[in-house]
């Protein structure tokens, strides 16, 4: 809406469907400016993520390679309690 269009409402003056309808409109200009706002800062910090990971990549560096595999013992626990 323009802001030619917009007019001031005196909250007191409204019948209560009035006031619901104006509070369901706050909550909901809120909520949407809320959603906005977190969309916003989670696209920031996605691009501020890539930028960093791409300066940080260096062209005379392979990808990381696997040399070898192994698997280390597992320690089992002696038993608990007498059963003698």
């Amino acid at each position: 809406m323009p802001d030619s269009e917009k007019r001031i409402v005196e909250f007191e003056r409204l019948n209560p469907l009035g006031k619901a309808v104006f509070l369901g409109g706050a909550m909901a200009r809120l909520l949407g400016q809320s959603i906005e706002f977190v969309l916003e800062r989670t696209v920031d910090l996605v691009v501020e993520a890539e930028n960093a990971f791409r300066e940080g990549l260096d062209p005379n560096i392979e990808d990381a390679k696997i040399l070898e595999e192994f698997e280390e013992p597992r320690r089992i626990a002696p038993p608990s309690g007498d059963d003698a």
